[in-house]
């Protein structure tokens, strides 16, 4: 299932990790006890600056990888994704949309064009 979650892996796995490490730094370096011992949380500015740090540090290629390889992006080939490459599922569904192609061919077939609508054929029955 790696292949199929392309975004939580390209994408959300390095932002929670940056966050987490930021988070981790407070707690192990700088947290605070208050007069009645218990633990001080950050201030709001501090954690918003946690997540926008967290966030500049995913790039634009991280984000176009990510794109491309689960076939969000459709410059590129379904053939060339991750998701098609995948041993179970790829070949699925490479065989489902070759259907779907298949079956869409043969609707946009104009093969009863050539048959006028006010012609004179009789129907015997």
């Amino acid at each position: 299932m790696v292949y199929l979650q392309t975004l939580d892996i390209a994408i959300s796995k390095p932002f929670k990790n940056n966050l987490h490490m930021k988070i981790n730094d407070y707690i192990e370096n700088r947290m605070e006890r208050n007069q009645r011992g218990n633990f001080v949380k950050p201030k709001l500015q501090e954690v918003v600056t946690w997540v926008k740090n967290s966030w500049e540090k995913i790039t634009k290629s991280c984000i176009a990888n990510a794109l491309r390889a689960g076939y969000l992006d459709k410059k590129y080939s379904f053939k060339d994704s991750a998701i098609a490459k995948h041993e179970r599922f790829g070949p699925l569904i490479l065989k489902e949309m070759e259907s779907q192609e298949i079956h869409q061919e043969i609707q946009e077939l104009d093969c009863y064009d050539d048959v006028p609508e006010d012609d004179d054929m009789i129907v015997i029955e």
